[in-house]
């Protein structure tokens, strides 16, 4: 009698036990994330360069793991090399919209300065990456006068040169003439240094830029 009790009370709680419910996993989009790393490490390589940067910096500003991060990118160069190639992208499609609007070798040249300002005052950081970063450090033979922006910029120079637009010379001086007439205001406005907004010079720092090189 008191081995059937037994039972009958061991049945009876094992009926009243609730089942415990199942934790739901919480899931993350992983193309967020990779954005975030991004954007983090972006603002990191330019605030402060990119061997200083270290991937338990971006693990702290962005609050992704050290082993999200591993795991998208694998190493801090495979960051930075997406990153610039990213940005790349963006600023070519810009370019090529831009550029097809314009026949001539001037309209060509000032849809390439026109964009720069306008990015340098909208996105400086997009700017600071891919214009003055030394790519080197991470991509390896690259640097800011070897990518496409730039190469686009010589080969107009140099159907220019060809079309008597330039003076006659060495296409890749005069192309380093022109770009060089543009990104030093980039520069010092990066730095805070031009008394007024870079767009304020546009017209002044197209013709300087322009007349260096002209037939």
């Amino acid at each position: 009698m008191n081995y059937l009790k037994l039972r009958q009370n061991e049945n009876t709680s094992v009926r009243k036990q609730r089942p415990v419910p199942v934790a739901k996993s919480r899931t993350i989009n992983p193309e967020a994330k990779r954005k975030k790393i991004l954007r983090t490490a972006h603002k990191l390589f330019v605030s402060r360069g990119y061997y200083r940067v270290t991937i338990p910096m971006i693990v702290a500003a962005s609050g992704v793991s050290t082993g999200a991060i591993y795991n998208q990118f694998g190493s801090k160069e495979n960051i930075a090399r997406t990153l610039y190639e990213e940005l790349s992208i963006r600023f070519m499609v810009s370019f090529q919209k831009r550029l097809a609007q314009h026949t001539t070798t001037y309209g060509k040249l000032r849809a390439f300065t026109e964009l720069v300002f306008d990015l340098t005052e909208s996105d400086p950081a997009m700017i600071e990456y891919l214009m003055f970063m030394r790519h080197s450090e991470f991509v390896d033979d690259m640097s800011p006068l070897l990518s496409e922006p730039f190469e686009i910029v010589r080969n107009i120079v140099k159907e220019g040169i060809a079309a008597n637009d330039i003076k006659s010379g060495d296409y890749f001086a005069c192309s380093v003439t022109y770009t060089g007439a543009i990104l030093r205001p980039v520069m010092l406005h990066l730095e805070s240094v031009l008394p007024k907004p870079l767009k304020e010079y546009t017209e002044e720092f197209i013709n300087n830029a322009w007349d260096a090189i002209k037939a």
